[in-house]
């Protein structure tokens, strides 16, 4: 199970320590064998924009603030995998807002 097993066309940004090397938590080959299905971004990119695309079908977010605000206000479905700190509050807000709704009707 995976990324790869999955054959579903991807993005991934993945910031790494300046002092890793670039590649240095992919499985051997991960690269080569995912050219024209998935592209690997280790450095900054435009998530605002990349979410609002319309070929785009889902956040997978650590739950950050401003990627929760990010994937809230763009109506996509979101997979939640927070990491530490205040991330595991802000899952709860989402993963809950829902059910918060549906005791106000």
């Amino acid at each position: 199970m995976g990324l790869e097993a999955s054959e579903v066309p991807f993005i991934w940004v993945v910031r790494t320590a300046k002092k890793v090397e670039k590649n240095h938590f992919l499985p051997e080959g991960f690269e080569e064998r995912m050219k024209g299905k998935g592209l690997i971004i280790t450095n900054w990119a435009p998530q605002v924009l990349i979410l609002d695309h319309p070929a785009v079908g889902g956040f997978m977010t650590h739950c950050g603030w401003n990627s929760t605000i990010e994937g809230i206000s763009t109506s996509l479905p979101m997979i939640t995998w927070p990491m530490f700190a205040e991330q595991f509050n802000n899952e709860k807000f989402v993963t809950s807002v829902e059910d918060w709704n549906k005791g106000r009707q």
